[in-house]
């Protein structure tokens, strides 16, 4: 009997995907499924993704940029406090996530934080 890919440790699981995708997935998921770092207690990555939406625009569509090999990023912009009801910002709920190539992505920054 073939295991369904559900029943699989997350490690383990197909991912569909680009190669990026799946690799961080496949990182991320194990801190989110135990121990104490905070993310934990939402349920994994189901979780997080549930508990932080992709926030909807005025006519009912996602707020992503699919990654394609044109533009060669992706953007979603997510919910990250959805207790806040009645923001009277953006800055108080929704957070962009743009990932892509590092030319693409730097000259859409205004700023560059740096550790050092």
């Amino acid at each position: 009997m073939v295991k369904q890919e559900n029943d699989k440790p997350y490690i383990k699981r197909n991912v569909e995907g680009d190669a990026s995708e799946t690799g961080l997935l496949k990182f991320v998921q194990p801190l989110l499924m135990d121990g104490d770092y905070g993310l934990y207690q939402l349920g994994g990555l189901e979780g997080v993704r549930n508990t932080y939406p992709i926030v909807k625009g005025v006519d009912n569509e996602s707020a992503i940029i699919p990654f394609s090999s044109d533009i060669k990023f992706n953007l979603i912009i997510r919910d990250m406090k959805k207790e806040n009801k009645n923001p009277t910002s953006a800055e108080e709920n929704m957070y962009v996530f743009l990932k892509g190539a590092p030319e693409r992505v730097i000259e859409r920054c205004s700023s560059i934080l740096i550790n050092g």
